[in-house]
C-alpha cells in the first residue's frame, strides 16, 4: 500500500490537473488578448469544411493557402477572379512556421482532393527557431510530432546542409508537456482572470464599455473565425485600410528585427520542414507558389544592412531550384518585392499590407502560368 501511494497520488493530480482543460476553464482563465492559438486550432474545423465541401461539389478544384498572418487577407472570392473554377482554402496563422505549412499539406494531399496549387510562404521570419512557439501548443497531431522527431541531432555550423529527421527533442517535450497537461499550457494568471471578467473599454474614450467582457468579446471572436471558415474558406479580410506614418514604421521595423533577427538564429527544424515540401510536391505536377511577403522598406533595409535577407533568400532559392529540375515538377516563385506591377505600397506596420493593396498583389502571386 505505501508503494502504490505515491502513485495515487500522482494521479489524482494527474486527472485535476484536466479540469483545466475543459473549454469553460480556459475561457476564465485565459486572456481573452491571447487569441492567437485559436486560428491554430480551428484550422481543423477548416479541413472538415473542405472535405464536405467537396462531397458536395466534387468537380470544384481545390487551392490552398499557407503561411503567417500577412497571408491570412487572401480569400476565395478574389483569387476566383484569376483562377476559375478554384475554392481557395486559407491555412494562415499568426507566424505560421514552415512545419505547420507541410503538416497542413501532407493532410490535404492524404485527403485526395483535385488540388489546383499551393501557396508556401517563405520568409526569415518563418525560419527563426521562436517561429514554432504557437504551433507547439497542440497544432499538430502527436504521432505527427513523434514519428518527425529527430532524436539523434548533431549541431551543425551550416544548419542548411545538415541533415534533420524534423523537431528538436526540446520542440517534442514542449508540445506533449501541453498536450497532456492544462496548466502547462494554461498556467494560471490571476491578472488574466480578473480582465476576462471585466467590462472592456469601446472607442477612444477611457471609462466607456459597451457592456461585454473580455471573454464575451474572445467568444464572439472565435465564432467570426469559425463562420469565415464557411463564408471565406479560412480567410479573415484585413480592415485596415490606411498607411501608418514613416516614423512609425522605422520603429515597429528596428523593435522588430532586435527581437527575432539580432542576432538570427535560423532553425534547423524548419529548414529540415522546408527540405520535406520540396521533396512532398516534386513530380506531383501540381503548382506550388513560394511567396516571399512583402515588408515595409525600413525591415527590408534593416534586414539588407545585417545581411539576413540576401542569405536567406540564396539558400532557399537554390533549394527550389535544386529540387525543381525534377520532372512534373511546377514550382513558381513569385516575389513582388521585385516585381514592377507592385504598385500599392501602403503598410499599417512594418510586416503588414493594408487590406486595400491585397487586390494589386493577387495578379502578381496568381501569374498567367497558374491561370493557364
Amino acid at each position: 500500500m505505501i508503494i502504490l501511494y505515491p502513485l495515487l497520488v500522482c494521479l489524482t493530480l494527474f486527472l485535476f490537473d484536466k479540469i483545466f482543460f475543459l473549454p469553460i476553464v480556459v475561457e476564465n482563465t485565459h486572456s481573452w488578448k491571447k487569441i492567437e492559438r485559436s486560428f491554430y486550432d480551428y484550422k481543423e474545423d477548416l479541413f472538415n469544411v473542405m472535405l464536405e465541401n467537396h462531397r458536395k461539389f466534387p468537380e470544384r478544384k481545390v487551392g490552398v493557402i499557407l503561411g503567417s498572418s500577412r497571408s491570412g487577407e487572401f480569400d476565395t472570392e478574389g483569387i476566383k477572379k484569376l483562377l476559375k473554377n478554384t475554392d481557395t482554402y486559407n491555412f494562415a496563422a499568426p507566424f505560421g512556421p514552415i512545419s505547420f505549412q507541410f503538416y497542413w499539406m501532407e493532410r490535404i494531399l492524404a485527403a485526395n482532393l483535385p488540388i489546383s496549387y499551393f501557396m508556401v510562404e517563405v520568409d526569415p521570419l518563418l525560419f527563426t527557431k521562436s517561429a514554432i512557439t504557437y504551433s507547439l501548443n497542440g497544432s499538430y497531431d502527436w504521432k505527427f510530432v513523434l514519428f518527425n522527431t529527430d532524436f539523434y541531432r548533431i549541431p551543425s555550423a551550416n544548419a542548411w546542409s545538415a541533415d534533420s529527421n524534423g523537431f528538436s527533442v526540446d520542440e517534442s517535450e514542449t508540445f506533449f508537456l501541453k498536450k497532456f497537461f492544462a496548466l502547462y499550457k494554461y498556467p494560471i494568471d490571476p491578472g488574466a482572470i480578473k480582465a476576462n471578467n471585466k467590462e472592456i473599454e469601446v472607442g477612444f474614450i477611457p471609462g466607456i464599455t459597451g457592456g461585454i467582457t473580455g471573454k464575451d468579446h474572445k467568444r464572439s471572436f472565435l465564432e467570426k473565425i469559425k463562420e469565415a471558415n464557411r463564408t471565406l474558406l479560412g480567410a479573415m479580410p484585413n480592415e485596415i485600410k490606411f498607411a501608418n506614418a514613416d516614423f512609425f514604421l522605422e520603429k515597429d521595423a528596428e523593435n522588430l528585427y532586435t527581437t527575432h533577427m539580432n542576432p538570427y538564429r535560423i532553425s534547423l527544424t524548419q529548414i529540415s520542414f522546408f527540405k520535406r515540401i520540396l521533396k512532398l510536391m516534386k513530380g506531383k505536377d501540381i503548382p506550388v507558389i513560394f511567396y516571399y511577403p512583402v515588408v515595409a522598406p525600413a525591415l527590408k533595409v534593416r534586414m539588407e544592412r545585417g545581411g539576413v535577407l540576401q542569405d536567406f533568400q540564396a539558400h532557399t532559392l537554390k533549394l527550389i531550384e535544386e529540387y525543381g529540375k525534377t520532372e512534373k515538377t511546377r514550382f513558381i516563385i513569385s516575389d513582388p518585392s521585385i516585381s514592377p506591377n507592385w504598385t500599392c505600397k501602403d503598410f499599417v506596420d512594418a510586416l503588414h499590407l493594408s487590406g486595400a493593396c491585397f487586390p494589386n498583389l493577387l495578379p502578381i502571386l496568381f501569374s498567367k502560368e497558374i491561370r493557364n
